[in-house]
């Protein structure tokens, strides 16, 4: 089940049946309010967000989203610039498509970060102790939540996989193909993709974030003794 907000009605009108035929049940929505109300109904699977609606800033909606639920979102808009593309994903947006853009490639990326969300809900099907502390962070794998300096911190569903991937593999090197190969399952610009969302899981680790080391000319390496070394 996939949630539309988009209040252009040209576009809203061709792209819910094109979501339909590609096999997924679209809800359509105009505004953020209605946008909310139905995911908090639905509890979708997915959410395409538009930035420029009626009521409230899709930033806003995302904001808001991101401080209950962990569902995937891609946000689909016209806006361009670098640092609205920045402040997306920094909300928690999982991915971010501009338009004008072919049906074909949204459904694409889609199917990607729903596979992404469903790798990273099975790798996370720990045994019922399974918590996990390095520095200021608590990980609690059975309830899929992250804690850094006593405070609740949301990661989306690829910064999970992606911790998960580096604890699961604490001191190796791992090459970015690799991690590439492992996380993003091949996807189109997933390099890029990987280099903003390490430094994006950084941040939101704040003070634990250097454990995340990078490994010239490799990728990187997770070494939770780094911090204060």
């Amino acid at each position: 089940m996939v949630v539309l907000i988009e209040d252009d009605p040209r576009l809203g009108a061709q792209l819910k049946p094109e979501l339909e035929r590609a096999g997924f049940a679209c809800e359509w929505v105009r505004d953020a309010e209605a946008g909310l109300r139905a995911i908090e109904r639905e509890v979708p699977d997915l959410v395409l967000l538009d930035l420029m609606l009626p009521d409230r800033s899709g930033f806003d909606v995302l904001a808001a989203l991101r401080r209950s639920s962990h569902v995937p979102v891609i946000v689909i808009t016209a806006k361009v610039l670098g640092e609205d593309k920045v402040r997306a994903l920094d909300l928690g947006a999982d991915d971010y498509v501009t338009k004008p853009f072919w049906s074909d490639e949204l459904t694409a990326r889609m199917r990607a970060v729903l596979r992404r969300y469903a790798t990273s809900a099975v790798a996370l099907s720990p045994a019922p102790d399974s918590v996990y502390r390095f520095g200021d962070v608590v990980i609690d794998w059975r309830a899929h939540t992250v804690v850094v300096a006593q405070k609740p911190c949301h990661l989306t569903p690829t910064q999970f996989s992606l911790l998960k991937y580096f604890i699961d593999r604490t001191g190796q090197a791992l090459p970015s193909e690799r991690i590439v190969s492992a996380v993003f399952q091949h996807e189109s610009s997933a390099t890029e993709a990987l280099q903003t969302q390490i430094s994006r899981l950084r941040k939101k680790l704040k003070e634990d974030g250097p454990c995340i080391k990078t490994v010239w000319g490799i990728g990187y390496r997770f070494d939770p003794t780094a911090v204060g070394n």
